[in-house]
């Protein structure tokens, strides 16, 4: 599975990247929302990480736009865990919302989820703070 990871934190990209090869997936790194789209664009993942806190779009704009060009699943990654940011990340149209610092195996068990079709906005069950 190809996945889309865009932080602007070098640390973040990295362990993010070792931990998703290790497990077998092909990674693609963006550190800012516009190279972001363009890498959308360009290498069509199936699963998009973003962190909210980017360089030159935030995560909800290139969640919305990439949204509204294709339906794949996207986790928002960051530190923004107030109940507004969630709210804010489903109406951005992203499947899962996941608060940084995290889990190596609750971000794990976020992408399974996501790779088996389940989101935020269909999950009835998704505890919010």
């Amino acid at each position: 599975m190809r996945i889309l990871v865009v932080d602007d934190n070098r640390d973040i990209l990295d362990l993010v990247e070792r931990v998703l090869l290790t497990y077998g997936h092909e990674v693609v790194l963006a550190r800012d929302g516009l190279e972001a789209l363009q890498q959308d664009s360009t290498s069509s993942p199936d699963l998009i990480v973003l962190d909210v806190n980017l360089p030159t779009l935030d995560g909800w704009e290139v969640c919305r736009r990439i949204k509204a060009r294709r339906n794949v699943p996207v986790m928002l990654l960051t530190v923004r865990a107030e109940r507004a940011d969630i709210e804010r990340s489903i109406e951005a149209g992203a499947d899962d919302h996941l608060p940084k610092p995290f889990d190596i195996s609750e971000f794990l068990s976020h992408i399974h989820t996501l790779t088996q079709g389940a989101s935020l906005a269909r999950n009835s069950s998704t505890p919010y703070p």
